[in-house]
C-alpha cells in the first residue's frame, strides 16, 4: 500500500503547491498590485495565507461524510474535485473581479484538500503501525514536497517575467492532480472491515462528529485539551507570519516575487525532506507532547532570525531564517498529521483529528487578518513602524513553546 500511495501524492503535490498560502499570496500581491486598492490586496494576502488552515474548520463535515464509508473512492473523488478547482484559477482575470474569484477558488480548493487530509488520517492509521508511522509519513512528505517546490519555483520564475502568464501554471498543475487522483484508486485499506466496525461502535456510543462532540472531547480529555490550548497559541503565531512577511518584503524591502517565493516557500519546503528523517526518529521514540517540547524551538529561532532580518534589512538573516523555518516546518508537519493519534483510540482517531483541524481552521480565520490589521494600524500610527507587528507572532509562538515544555515536565513528574 505504501508503494501504491507514493505516485498519487507526488502528483497531487504539484497542484497543492500553487494553492499553498505563501506562494499564492505572493502571486496575488504582485499580480494585482496597482489594479486593486492596496488595503484590499493586503487583506487578500492575509486570507490567502491563512486559507490552508482556515479550510480545516470544515473538517467535522468531512469526518461525518467519511464515517462508516470506504475511504479510497471518497478520497479519489475529493482529489479530483480539488484538481478541477485549482484549474479554474487559470481563468480569473487580473481585476477586482479576478481577485474575488481567485480568493473564492483558493478557499474552495483548500476546503476540498482539508477533506482529503481528514479522510486520509484514518487510512494511514489503519495501514501503518504506530512504531513506524512517523517514518512512513515522512516518506510521503518527501515525495510530495518536490512537487510543491517545483510549482513554487515555476510560479516565482514566471511571476518576475510575465505576471499574467502565471495563471496558466494552474492548468498544468490541475492536470497532474487529476492524474494523481486516477492512480490513487489502486490503493486499498488494510483490514478495512475492522476500521468500519470500530467506527460503527464509536458512532453508536458517541454519534457523528459535531461541534458538540468537539466540546465533549475537549471536556473529557484533559491532556488533549491542554495540548490543543498551547497548540492554538503556537499555531496562531505561525499562521500570522507569512502574510506579514509578504507585505513587508514587498512594501518595505522591495524584494522581487522570485526572492519572496524562494524565502517563504521554496527554501523551507525543499529542506523538509532533509530534516524530516531526524524528526521522524524523535517522534517515534515517545509521546507527541515530549516531541513538541523539543521541536517547537526550531520555529521560534526561525522567527527571531527573520524578524531581525526585516528590522535590519539584512538579506542573509532572511535566508538563514528560511533554512531554520524548513527545519521547523519538517518537525511541525509530523506533529500536525500524527499528534492526535497519541490521544485517540482507533475508532476515534478521525474524531480527534477533526477536533485538531477544526481548531486549526479557527486559527486560520482569525490569525492572519489580525496580524495584517496590527500592521495597518502601526503604519497608520507611524510610517514604517509596521514591522513591529512581527513581535505579535513571535510572542505567541514562544508562549506556545513554553506551554509544551510545561506539559512535558508535568508528564514526567507523573
Amino acid at each position: 500500500m505504501f508503494r501504491r500511495e507514493l505516485l498519487p501524492w507526488a502528483l497531487l503535490g504539484l497542484a497543492v503547491g500553487l494553492v499553498e498560502g505563501a506562494t499564492v499570496a505572493v502571486l496575488v500581491k504582485k499580480g494585482f498590485a496597482g489594479l486593486v486598492a492596496l488595503h484590499w490586496v493586503n487583506f487578500a494576502v492575509a486570507v490567502l495565507s491563512g486559507a490552508p488552515a482556515l479550510a480545516n474548520i470544515s473538517s467535522f463535515a468531512w469526518a461525518n461524510l467519511a464515517h462508516g464509508r470506504t475511504r479510497v473512492g471518497l478520497l479519489a473523488t475529493l482529489q479530483t474535485m480539488f484538481a478541477l478547482i485549482v484549474g479554474l484559477i487559470a481563468f480569473a482575470p487580473f481585476s477586482a473581479t479576478g481577485l474575488v474569484l481567485t480568493l473564492v477558488a483558493v478557499i474552495v480548493a483548500r476546503l476540498l484538500w482539508a477533506g482529503v487530509l481528514t479522510v486520509r488520517a484514518a487510512v494511514w492509521t489503519a495501514n501503518y503501525p504506530r512504531g513506524v508511522m512517523a517514518r512512513i509519513t515522512g516518506r510521503f512528505v518527501m515525495v510530495t514536497v518536490p512537487g510543491v517546490v517545483l510549482s513554487a519555483l515555476a510560479a516565482g520564475w514566471v511571476l518576475d517575467r510575465q505576471a499574467h502568464a502565471s495563471r496558466w501554471l494552474y492548468g498544468a498543475a490541475a492536470a497532474c492532480g487529476l492524474l494523481g487522483a486516477w492512480y490513487y484508486r489502486a490503493v486499498r485499506v488494510r483490514r478495512e472491515y475492522q476500521l468500519l466496525a470500530a467506527e460503527a461502535d464509536a458512532a453508536g456510543s458517541a454519534g457523528p462528529f459535531s461541534l458538540r462532540m468537539l466540546r465533549d472531547i475537549l471536556r473529557s480529555d484533559a491532556a488533549f485539551r491542554s495540548y490543543m490550548f498551547w497548540m492554538s497559541l503556537y499555531g496562531a503565531g505561525n499562521l500570522m507570519v507569512n502574510a506579514l512577511l509578504v507585505v513587508l518584503y514587498t512594501d518595505h524591502l522591495g524584494l522581487s516575487g522570485f526572492q519572496q517565493i524562494m524565502l517563504l516557500s521554496v527554501v523551507p519546503l525543499a529542506l523538509i525532506p532533509v530534516f524530516i528523517p531526524w524528526w521522524a526518529r524523535l517522534f517515534d521514540r515517545g509521546h507527541v507532547i515530549k516531541y513538541r517540547s523539543r521541536q517547537c524551538w526550531a520555529l521560534v529561532m526561525a522567527i527571531v532570525l527573520v524578524t531581525a532580518g526585516v528590522w535590519t534589512a539584512q538579506l542573509w538573516l532572511l535566508w538563514l531564517g528560511a533554512v531554520m523555518a524548513g527545519a521547523g516546518y519538517a518537525g511541525a508537519n509530523l506533529g500536525w498529521n500524527l499528534g492526535h493519534n497519541d490521544f485517540a483510540s482507533l475508532g476515534r482517531a478521525q474524531h480527534y483529528m477533526g477536533v485538531h483541524v477544526t481548531l486549526t481552521g479557527v486559527r486560520g480565520l482569525i490569525a492572519p487578518p489580525l496580524g495584517i490589521a496590527c500592521y495597518q494600524l502601526l503604519e497608520k500610527w507611524r510610517p514604517d513602524s509596521g514591522m513591529l507587528a512581527l513581535l505579535l507572532p513571535l510572542g505567541l509562538i514562544t508562549t506556545g513553546g513554553l506551554g509544551f515544555v510545561r506539559m512535558n515536565r508535568l508528564n514526567q513528574g507523573t
